[in-house]
């Protein structure tokens, strides 16, 4: 598209903001053509295939998405296997429940796993993990648009339009900003800026067409609003580093199932029916610990499974037995594969909520 032909449309001449993404940056551009050649999708699973003794967490703490994977892929394993399909230009697409597939590709995936931020078995969690964190990020930005005094309301549905049809945007802003954001959220626009470019170009956006787009965002105030709030909005950080920041199992669960609640384990009324509905199959559940070390028995200093704050997955419950079987994310904690049972009455000392899906 030549620079008049942009101008013109921004100046309110005939177009949309699919055709002007069609001239500007295609997605096979993105794609990189060749470059990426669609994988096999068996090259996804490990030995273990969807299970939950597959999901390992890493250094992030991420450990709500990572019990959440591993409940659900107890519960409802096709669900995640349908959820992940080859992408045709290379990478994968994964679908959520609700709203538009994301575009997932292998070098993001790659740095992931090379950072250490989840360590399961094969790649379908981290294929998950990548989906799920560039959702994040995008209603972040999103977020960051609708609530920006620099950029004037007639220009802001330009702008989330261009976040809503461009999975590979998405890309470009997270591989530029994951590089420079520095700890107190600080962030250089003008680097910004570069770095966007430079990404989008590596993609595969030729250079003029890149710095066409970039320009087109700073005009409408994009980074802007990015610069002013970046420090109040943990998710426009990144899309791993908005994982990083915490989440809720809910959230996860809805992701994928649809429908999920949360209640308080002090609650035993309603905790114990939505147990025996865990018996019966299909019901994904997560538990997660409070802050404070629950007094049990000779252990009581440090349960070889405890740790504060933190989710797990539940894997089973036994009323004969009076006990509940719960995973670790970490895999560990206990050895092997991070899996115990507890009696009910060491379970309600310890842990604080649990979350789990509601019938679809």
């Amino acid at each position: 598209m030549a620079v008049g032909a942009m101008a013109r449309w921004i100046g309110g001449g005939c177009g949309s903001v699919a055709g002007v993404l069609a001239a500007v940056i295609p997605l096979a551009a993105f794609a990189g053509g060749s470059r990426m050649a669609a994988q096999e999708t068996t090259a996804l699973y490990g030995a273990r295939g969807v299970s939950p003794l597959a999901v390992r967490q890493g250094y992030l703490g991420s450990c709500y998405f990572h019990a959440s994977i591993a409940a659900v892929a107890e519960a409802a394993p096709e669900t995640l296997r349908s959820a992940i399909s080859v992408n045709p230009d290379g990478g994968y697409r994964v679908h959520f429940f609700a709203g538009a597939a994301e575009v997932v590709f292998p070098e993001d995936v790659a740095y992931g796993r090379e950072h250490g931020y989840d360590r399961s078995e094969g790649v379908w969690v981290a294929v998950l993990m990548r989906a799920y964190a560039q959702r994040a990020l995008r209603v972040g930005l999103v977020d960051a648009i609708q609530k920006s005094d620099s950029i004037p309301i007639f220009t802001k549905p330009l702008a989330l339009s261009l976040l809503d049809q461009s999975g590979p945007l998405l890309a470009a802003y997270d591989r530029a900003i994951r590089s420079l954001v520095q700890q107190d959220g600080a962030i250089d626009k003008t680097t910004l800026k570069a770095k966007l470019g430079a990404q989008l170009s590596l993609l595969g956006v030729p250079g003029t067409e890149a710095e066409l787009l970039v320009g087109l965002l700073d005009a409408k105030g994009f980074f802007d609003a990015v610069a002013l709030t970046v420090q109040q909005n943990g998710e426009v950080f990144g899309a791993y580093k908005s994982l990083g920041q915490g989440g809720i199992p809910v959230g996860v669960i809805e992701a994928f199932l649809g429908h999920a609640n949360a209640g308080k384990v002090a609650e035993k009324g309603q905790l114990m029916a939505e147990l025996h509905r865990l018996r019966g199959g299909g019901v994904a559940m997560v538990a997660s610990t409070s802050e404070s070390v629950p007094a049990l028995g000779p252990e009581a200093k440090r349960p070889s499974w405890w740790v504060a704050a933190h989710s797990y997955t539940v894997l089973d419950y036994s009323e004969a037995a009076g006990t509940i079987t719960l995973r670790n994310p970490w895999g560990t904690k206990p050895e092997p594969d991070g899996v115990f049972t507890l009696a009910m009455a060491d379970f309600l000392e310890a842990y604080d909520t649990y979350s789990y899906s509601q019938a679809r």
